[in-house]
């Protein structure tokens, strides 16, 4: 495996912009979710998956009130400070103040990201003062040199 480097996590990011969004998908060009593209970045990185995610509703994380999300991210990846935090890293958000963190994104930069939400595509935007606020933790994968 080639040394991984913030701008080769990147350049992968950037090759699912455009995926459609689909619910508990993981696959480029074909469909993902949130968790979807960045088990597809890790899959694309690393060769297979870090764990089978077990089957979730859209509404997951309002009706079990678990920090899944944070919790694989902290299995799987190196927890590291907000304000450290820089392209190539994934960056898990809560969307609702006091709910728990149900969306995560792979920085480009500083200030953008690539994500997939419903109802659009995998797209590369803007980290606002609005996502800025709802950041849960920020984490870099295995191995970053």
């Amino acid at each position: 495996m080639n040394a991984l480097t913030r701008d080769g996590i990147v350049v992968t990011a950037r090759r699912w912009i455009g995926t459609p969004y689909h619910h508990q998908a993981s696959v480029c060009g074909i469909g993902a979710d949130c968790l979807g593209l960045v088990r597809g970045v890790w899959r694309d990185l690393y060769g297979s998956d870090a764990e089978a995610p077990p089957v979730y509703s859209r509404d997951w994380a309002e009706t079990s009130g678990c920090e899944a999300m944070l919790e694989a991210a902290e299995r799987h990846l190196k927890r590291v400070p907000i304000v450290e935090a820089r392209g190539g890293d994934v960056v898990v958000f809560r969307l609702r103040e006091g709910c728990v963190a149900k969306h995560a994104g792979i920085l480009t930069s500083a200030w953008t990201m690539v994500h997939a939400m419903e109802g659009a595509a995998a797209a590369e935007i803007t980290l606002t003062p609005w996502w800025r606020r709802r950041i849960a933790g920020t984490f870099r994968f295995p191995g970053l040199v």
